[in-house]
C-alpha cells in the first residue's frame, strides 16, 4: 500500500485536491473555535487564556502539548478561588442596563 501512496502524491490532481481538503479542514478547525469562544468565554479571565494560547500556537509556533498545559497554568492562576483576576463578565447581552 505504501508505494501506491507515493507515487500518488506526485499526480498534480491528487495533490490539488489534498490541499483542499487540508484548506476545508481548517476551515472547519476555525469555525469550531468561533462557536467554543460563543459557549466557553464568559468572562475576561476566560478571553486572557484563551489568547494567549492563540498566541503560543500561531505567532510563536509553540507545540500543542506546551500550548495546553501554559493555558491550565494560566487558567489555574486566574482562576476566582486562586487570585480572582479577571472574574468580571466578558459580555453582558441579553441583561438590561
Amino acid at each position: 500500500m505504501v508505494p501506491f501512496w507515493a507515487r500518488l502524491r506526485h499526480v498534480k490532481w491528487f495533490k490539488s485536491t489534498l490541499n483542499g481538503v487540508n484548506a476545508t479542514a481548517i476551515g472547519l478547525v476555525g469555525a469550531a473555535c468561533v462557536i467554543l469562544w460563543e459557549g466557553a468565554v464568559t468572562t475576561f479571565a476566560d478571553a486572557m487564556v484563551f489568547t494567549l494560547a492563540l498566541c503560543l500556537a500561531v505567532v510563536y509556533g509553540i507545540g500543542a502539548p506546551w500550548v495546553v498545559l501554559t493555558g491550565g497554568v494560566f487558567g489555574a492562576i486566574l482562576h476566582k478561588d486562586a487570585l480572582g483576576l479577571g472574574q468580571n463578565e466578558w459580555c453582558s447581552l441579553g441583561q438590561d442596563l
